[in-house]
């Protein structure tokens, strides 16, 4: 989708979906704009929130919490008593 994004005003949407159809990732012009149409989900707002959160605590206590992602969480849910989240997706902050 961001590929898509990036280069859809030089290019346009429908020459890079028939070029990446060519090279075996088949998406069509209209799923794209179906996706771009759909509003945000819950999931994505609240993984959001999260990770910002995460990054917060990350970065407040001096970016030590390195690879073990339970110390950091625990941290997480002390300041804020709200459900774990398994890290799915990179950004600032520790991969977990």
């Amino acid at each position: 989708m961001s590929f898509i994004d990036h280069y859809r005003e030089v290019f346009g949407v429908e020459s890079i979906c028939r070029v990446l159809a060519g090279h075996g990732l088949k998406i069509a012009p209209s799923t794209y704009y179906a996706a771009k149409a759909r509003p945000v989900s819950a999931r994505a707002v609240r993984d959001a929130r999260l990770k910002t959160q995460i990054s917060d605590v990350w970065r407040a206590d001096f970016e030590v919490y390195g690879g073990d992602c339970r110390k950091l969480e625990a941290e997480r849910e002390r300041r804020e008593r709200g459900p774990a989240l398994v890290h799915h997706e990179g950004g600032p902050g520790p991969a977990c």
